[in-house]
């Protein structure tokens, strides 16, 4: 289980990352990967520049309960978790949220979730 808080071009493979424990002295997280790994919470994400969640999936029921709308002229948000050109591949996400505009909203429509 990854403890340490990270820096950039880092990769993570096939571990249970708990968000709480990466953003312990920060906010950012920035140039990391994910691959296979369980992502657990609570934390809501705000993907930034080139995150891409690629055949990730999360537990929710619905698109939904994961979304939390930013509108495009707030200016600063505290308290939630910025991804920065992240990547997210073949991951599972718990008890997290993604954070963004109303176009986030359309491509979490097409990511899987699970009751």
């Amino acid at each position: 289980m990854a403890t340490v808080p990270p820096t950039g071009n880092r990769q993570f493979r096939n571990e249970v990352i708990r968000i709480a424990e990466l953003t312990v002295t920060t906010m950012v997280l920035e140039r990391l990967e994910f691959l296979g790994c369980r992502i657990l919470g609570p934390a809501v994400l705000v993907p930034q520049g080139e995150t891409s969640f690629m055949h990730s999936g999360w537990d929710s029921p619905t698109a939904d309960a994961i979304f939390w709308e930013i509108p495009p002229t707030r200016p600063v948000i505290i308290g939630a978790v910025a991804v920065v050109d992240c990547t997210f591949s073949n991951c599972t996400f718990s008890m997290i949220g993604l954070a963004g505009p109303p176009e986030l909203r359309r491509m979490l429509e097409q990511i899987p979730t699970r009751p």
